[in-house]
């Protein structure tokens, strides 16, 4: 009885997946809170609401707006991991996002409901290596490793804000987490690797997730039964998505990178992983 529960669990994990639109227009036309953030940073309207400015302003912190086919997006980075999660906890009105992330999350993007926020997008982003990968591991330098990692982390929410603009939604899930780091290695690496993907969901083998590893967080509320299937699924769907763009080197341009989105995100974790 237990084994066909953890099969159905995992199977309905495993359904998710978004529907192609018919057409897309991009880039979208930037949301009314871009708008606003590009004229809190430029001095204009009083600066940013009270409420957040002291973390926004405090050193070692920046904030910009991001172009993204989707339309732009405001982005904050730190270098403090405290004011990372303060500014989470802040702009979502949820104290319990305060240290609520695994250590190896450390770019989020934020839906907002701080007054003088309200229903504004912002993708926050910490320095550290990406998924708290030291740099040997990866065969890089200390500070290389740390700019690719900063690319990484805002192609990852780009991609995010991408899908919730253009699909109509943005998830929690292995699914997503894949399509995003896939964007995010293109850009920062100029190629897609399965195998340090493994590091970065923390997956020691085909069913088991390192503690701490990222890929945990993401499947934290299924069985351990379900958590192992899915865990095989995603490690199928990694080599798939590796050998397709092997293949198709065409699709890793980034001027193919949102009708890449587009196709992994409908074809979800199962089609991913036919790809090869």
């Amino acid at each position: 009885m237990a084994d066909f529960i953890d099969f159905f669990i995992a199977e309905q994990y495993l359904e998710h997946k978004y529907h192609k639109p018919e057409r897309m227009d991009l880039p979208l036309p930037d949301e009314d809170f871009a708008l606003e953030w590009a004229a809190w940073l430029e001095g204009r309207n009083g600066g940013f609401p009270k409420e957040a400015r002291p973390l926004l302003s405090s050193l070692g912190t920046r904030a910009w707006i991001e172009a993204t086919p989707a339309g732009r997006i405001p982005a904050v980075y730190t270098e403090d991991r405290q004011t990372f999660e303060r500014l989470i906890a802040i702009l979502s009105l949820d104290n319990d996002d305060e240290g609520g992330l695994p250590a190896s999350v450390n770019a989020f993007t934020v839906p907002c409901r701080c007054p003088g926020f309200e229903d504004h997008r912002v993708i926050l982003l910490h320095k550290s290596g990406y998924s708290l990968l030291p740099p040997w591991s990866v065969g890089l330098g200390d500070d290389e490793w740390l700019e690719k990692s900063f690319v990484l982390r805002l192609h990852h929410e780009c991609c995010h804000y991408f899908t919730l603009r253009v699909l109509g939604g943005m998830k929690t899930h292995a699914l997503d987490e894949i399509i995003a780091d896939c964007a995010g290695q293109l850009a920062a690496l100029g190629r897609y690797d399965a195998s340090l993907q493994r590091k970065f969901f923390g997956l020691e083998d085909r069913e088991r997730i390192a503690p701490g590893g990222r890929l945990g967080f993401y499947v934290r509320n299924l069985s351990k039964g379900a958590t192992y299937a899915v865990c095989r699924k995603v490690n199928e769907a990694l080599d798939g998505l590796e050998g397709y763009l092997e293949k198709n080197a065409e699709m890793a341009h980034i001027s193919r990178r949102p009708e890449l989105i587009v196709k992994l995100a409908a074809l979800g974790l199962p089609g991913i992983a036919e790809l090869r």
